[in-house]
């Protein structure tokens, strides 16, 4: 008896269309999901090297001079034109004591000078003739010559009757008010130099000595409060005997730039003075974890690009290593962000982010 392959045909023609269908499905044509995680990862600024040479020290801003403006003659106040933190020029009139008592003395001494002038003339006539001593022509010399002077005092007080500012001052404080009565010598007002900045602080022996030595790099102020910026300043002056207490010296600096800072006398400050380096060695520092590597193969950091978040191999010239801080001579920059934990896990092509931390 015999069976016809029917069955067995058509379970083989399926079996064909299966496999077609499956290989058709080619890995090819499946689309790629797989995303990359970025590796987080520790990174740390290179900077310059610090060789112990930069000190600081609070400073207090002051003007270049300041004085009290006074009267050398007494009287009553008709004019008085200075506001409180107004600026005035040079030779202008500040303040005027009511001249007329003063005109009159003037007038008084003119017209004595002039009769001692008339009186000289009348016993110098009599001389010639005889009819006076020498010690008569003698006095009336003598009372030309007083009346003269007094003349010249009594002009020179009318003159006084005006206060001028000396130089090109702000008026940092006034003392009295027009129509008031003032007495020669009493101040009238403080007026301050602010043409320049100084900044007075107090710096120990070895500052002192340096600057004597030309041995200060660099010395740049900061206004307390204000902005974090730096302002070279020069060197002015210096007292020459140290604070008997501190044994610090007290020295000035002022502006290089004025027109760079406008601070107001009595701010404090802060002073940042560097010597010229005393060392040889010179580079940048990175921590000890971020170099990979060893003396023989030499060394190398990864330095974070920020753009792609990818990593850099940047091989470096180790100069020394102290404190867990590796001084790099060559083959970095200061301010490269490098890989300062896990270095040695890195490998071209790797993503990373940086970690921030927990707060």
């Amino acid at each position: 008896m015999k069976f016809t392959p029917i069955f067995s045909l058509r379970s083989l023609l399926c079996i064909v269309v299966i496999t077609m269908s499956v290989s058709a499905c080619s890995p090819s044509d499946v689309e790629d999901t797989t995303t990359v995680t970025p590796t987080v990862v520790k990174l740390t600024a290179v900077t310059a090297i610090d060789n112990g040479n930069t000190f600081r020290f609070p400073a207090t801003v002051s003007a270049v001079k300041t004085i009290e403006v006074r009267f050398e003659v007494t009287g009553r106040l008709v004019k008085l034109d200075m506001p409180t933190g107004s600026v005035v020029k040079a030779g202008q009139l500040l303040a005027m004591i009511d001249p007329v008592p003063f005109e009159r003395k003037v007038l008084e001494k003119q017209t004595k000078l002039t009769q001692a002038q008339r009186e000289l003339s009348r016993v110098e006539s009599m001389f010639v003739k005889k009819l006076v001593s020498q010690s008569s022509m003698d006095d009336a010399k003598t009372a030309l010559e007083l009346a003269d002077i007094e003349l010249s005092n009594a002009q020179q007080d009318l003159s006084y009757t005006k206060l001028y500012a000396p130089f090109n001052a702000q008026i940092s404080q006034r003392y009295v008010e027009n129509d008031s009565y003032v007495s020669a010598g009493e101040s009238i007002a403080k007026l301050q130099d602010v043409s320049q900045m100084y900044f007075h602080f107090s710096v120990p022996e070895r500052i002192f000595t340096a600057n004597a030595r030309r041995d200060i790099a660099n010395a740049q102020i900061a206004i307390i409060g204000a902005s974090e910026q730096w302002y070279d300043v020069r060197y002015v002056e210096h007292a020459a005997e140290p604070n008997p207490i501190s044994q610090t010296y007290d020295v000035v600096f002022a502006l290089a730039q004025q027109d760079e800072l406008v601070a107001t006398p009595g701010a404090r400050a802060v002073a940042k003075v560097t010597l010229k380096s005393q060392s040889n060695q010179f580079g940048m520092t990175v921590p000890m974890n971020a170099l990979v590597g060893d003396n023989q193969a030499g060394f190398y950091v990864w330095r974070f690009n920020a753009n792609d978040g990818s990593l850099t191999k940047l091989v470096v010239t180790v100069a020394s290593i102290k404190n867990d801080i590796a001084v790099i001579s060559k083959g970095v920059t200061v301010g490269d962000l490098v890989v300062s934990a896990g270095a040695a896990k890195m490998y071209d092509g790797i993503i990373v982010k940086p970690f921030n931390g927990v707060r």
